[in-house]
């Protein structure tokens, strides 16, 4: 044989079964990171009492600082706030550590009323996590399983280059009325060429900003192993402790702001704004404020500028500018992250993911369809599909439950017990769509499409009779994240009748081939059929 041929029958291997054993974690990950791309949109549609005109500009000593007053802050405490943005249109305050217990409440910036949130982790907060830790917390396993999964990625982009030889002369010719397995792989080959950047940017852009995780023992190296230094090196912070003696809590945050703004704009040329707001030792004389951006908002890159004053003096104590290393990371978290502006970019960076998932279900696809010869599967085939079945439209299907279970759930369940529910929700729904694929074999893809059909009409319905935003009412009122939420759910819904209807027009026709088709072969004849 030739050397030529040996090595793409190696690739063939190599992406055949790296793509079976991770597929599942893959497709979770682009799934998440897809919605995760606008995960403070959906916040808004998660969180009525967020949608209203966007104010980035709010004064913190007219809301916050009286409200911490109120509130019993003590020094050994950290009070952390986010400032508010078009994307995130609530001021929201927290306060960490000591023994009161965290502490969090959300302002009105048009009003700088403070008002209740509605009891849910939203997407920020359930989706977003769920993309890079699987929520599996347990000595960080989560974050090692999603590592893997990118290493595996940039493998399988690497050797299916090699395997698909015309896969640019193929991009010209889809065959969606073809065979299945034909358009399946046309269709493969198609989301894999077209967002081919973005499948290599998203895992090595991940395993970057992982990097302390996975390579810990490299990059502390220089730093005799102690965490503290690199992340003063890199990032400015450092160790603010109370002297344990009494002082007025700190008058004004306003002037401080303006100030590193100032700095900011002055210095890189452009509009910069505090994102970030930290004051320490509360009430102390050591109490400082720290003043954080991770702006400008048209650089790809996320900056780290950090401004410290001491809370009393008002005297500049830190004024941290990231080495010229740590801007090259910035570039590559900002370009994972894509927060910057303008929308359209961010669009890009969502239909790349989409794409990374959809050529992932698709390379399943063609892997069951090439196993199957006259009629016959061999049992790997139907366990590959049950697991495909739960993990793409299963997870699809959970993650629209997640919505309406938001929608639906009673608004005045106590504590943190509303957000479980959600977050229950989302587990059994996924859990029950592995039982019902390991039940109907070929036809729970089609059963779990219509139901996510249902669910994407049903969503929007449920968010027009509970909060009154019907899809034109969200759009004349300018909450274009709500009437963009409902539009994305609506057209999702579109796709997915589209595709029930496809499957039920491929049983028919296979069939009708079963019934002409002479009863011969074997499961081992089945099972023996090389993967293309």
């Amino acid at each position: 044989m030739h050397i030529a041929d040996e090595f793409r029958k190696s690739m063939n291997w190599l992406h055949t079964w790296l793509g079976i054993a991770l597929s599942g974690v893959l497709f979770a990950v682009f799934w998440m990171g897809s919605l995760s791309v606008f995960m403070y949109e959906t916040d808004q549609w998660m969180m009525p009492e967020a949608r209203g005109p966007a104010v980035e500009t709010v004064s913190l000593d007219e809301t916050v600082l009286p409200w911490l007053e109120q509130s019993d802050v003590s020094a050994e405490q950290s009070v952390f706030v986010v400032m508010p943005s078009v994307r995130k249109p609530l001021l929201r305050v927290g306060v960490f550590g000591g023994d009161n217990g965290p502490l969090n409440a959300y302002f009105d910036p048009a009003t700088g009323k403070q008002v209740e949130r509605t009891g849910t982790f939203g997407s920020s907060g359930f989706f977003y996590p769920f993309h890079y830790s699987l929520h599996i917390n347990w000595q960080g396993l989560g974050y090692w399983i999603v590592g893997l999964a990118a290493m595996a990625m940039l493998t399988l982009v690497v050797s299916g280059i090699f395997i698909h030889r015309k896969i640019v002369q193929d991009f010209f010719s889809f065959r969606p009325t073809k065979a299945l397995r034909r358009s399946t792989l046309d269709l493969h080959n198609i989301t894999g060429l077209v967002a081919l950047p973005f499948h290599i940017l998203f895992p090595l852009t991940g395993i970057t900003i992982f990097a302390l995780v996975y390579f810990e023992g490299a990059a502390l190296k220089p730093f005799k192993g102690e965490v503290f230094d690199y992340t003063r090196e890199a990032n400015g912070y450092y160790v603010i402790e109370p002297d344990g003696v009494a002082a007025d809590p700190v008058q004004s945050v306003d002037g401080f702001i303006e100030e590193a703004e100032a700095i900011w704009t002055s210095r890189s040329g452009t509009p910069a704004s505090a994102d970030y707001i930290r004051i320490e030792a509360y009430g102390d004389t050591n109490s400082k404020v720290v003043i954080q951006h991770s702006g400008p908002r048209l650089q790809v890159a996320r900056s780290q500028g950090r401004i410290v004053y001491d809370a009393a003096s008002g005297e500049m104590e830190q004024d941290f500018q990231p080495a010229p290393i740590r801007n090259a990371l910035s570039w590559l978290e900002g370009a994972h992250y894509m927060m910057f502006r303008p929308y359209h970019v961010r669009w890009l960076l969502f239909f790349g993911g989409l794409m990374g998932a959809a050529m992932i279900a698709t390379g399943l696809l063609f892997w069951m369809r090439a196993r199957i010869r006259k009629g016959l599967e061999p049992t790997s085939v139907r366990v590959v599909r049950a697991l495909s079945v739960g993990s793409i439209t299963g997870m699809i299907g959970a993650s629209g439950a997640f919505l309406l279970a938001n929608r639906l759930l009673p608004l005045d369940i106590d504590g943190d017990g509303r957000a479980y529910l959600e977050v229950l929700v989302f587990y059994s729904v996924w859990l029950l769509s592995f039982v019902h694929a390991a039940i109907r074999n070929k036809q729970a893809w089609r059963d779990q499409v219509w139901v996510i059909a249902g669910i994407a009409f049903l969503a929007p319905v449920l968010n027009w009779v509970s909060t009154g935003d019907f899809l034109t009412v969200s759009i004349s009122q300018g909450q274009w994240a709500v009437a963009g939420t409902d539009l994305v759910i609506l057209a999702s819904g579109g796709l997915a009748v589209f595709a029930a209807l496809r499957l039920k027009q491929t049983e028919r026709v296979e069939a009708a081939k079963a019934q002409r088709r002479p009863v011969a072969g074997s499961l081992a004849d089945a099972a023996s059929v090389p993967a293309e």
